[in-house]
C-alpha cells in the first residue's frame, strides 16, 4: 500500500476497512462517486501489478 498515493490509500481504507460505499466515500472526501470509482480501479490495478511482478 505504501506505493499508492495518499488519496488512493484513503479510498482503499475507507472502502475495504471502513466498508463504505463509493457514494459515501465521495461525500466524505468531496469528489464525485465516478471519480472514486476510477481511483479505486486505478489503485487496485497498481496493487495487482505489483503483486504479480513479485512472484
Amino acid at each position: 500500500l505504501a506505493t499508492l498515493d495518499e488519496r488512493e490509500q484513503k479510498i482503499l481504507t475507507l472502502r475495504f476497512y471502513g466498508n463504505l460505499t463509493q457514494s459515501q466515500i465521495a461525500e466524505q472526501i468531496g469528489i464525485s462517486q465516478m471519480h472514486v470509482s476510477r481511483l479505486l480501479t486505478k489503485a487496485l490495478t497498481k496493487l495487482r501489478t505489483q503483486l504479480s511482478s513479485e512472484r
